[in-house]
This record gives structure tokens, sequence and C-alpha cells, in this order.
């Protein structure tokens, strides 16, 4: 017996593409390369963040360190402010 598989939670994004990519798009799936558009886009999508993934993780933790600090700036500028030590 196969296990089952768990199905990951999705959601819908409309993407608005010139028609020369959509024709491209369509040709990939009559050439048999791909069963459907969506698995093109899929496909794309997954390669891009997977090629941008750590770059993208490293933006976001310094922009979680940029906060924190200016939280602590302005803490000690309060503290200066005034006047406790």
């Amino acid at each position: 017996m196969a296990a089952k598989k768990v199905k990951q939670p999705t959601d819908r994004i409309t993407v608005r593409l010139p028609i020369a990519q959509i024709q491209q798009i369509n040709a990939l799936v009559e050439a048999g390369r791909f069963r459907t558009t969506t698995d093109v886009i899929f496909t794309a999508v997954r390669d891009f963040l997977v090629s941008q993934g750590t770059g993208a993780k490293e933006v976001i933790a310094g922009e979680q360190g940029l906060l924190e600090l200016q939280k602590i700036m302005a803490s000690a500028d309060l503290v200066r402010k005034l006047g406790l030590k």
C-alpha cells in the first residue's frame, strides 16, 4: 500500500504576462516538456526562489537586525533625554 501524500496549503496568485511569454509557455506545453502551463510557472517560480533563497533570507535577517538596533538606540536616546543612567 502506498503512503498517503500530504497536501501542502496553497493560494492563488494572478500574474499578467506579455503575450510573447504566454506563447512561449504554451509552446513548452505543446512540445510535451510540461504537462500544463501551471507546471511551467510553478517550475519557474520554484527555480527562482531556490536561486534567490539564501539572499532573501540574509536580507530579511539584516532588516530584523537593523530594526532591533533602532529600538535599542531609541531606548538609549530616551534614557539620555530623561537623564537616567
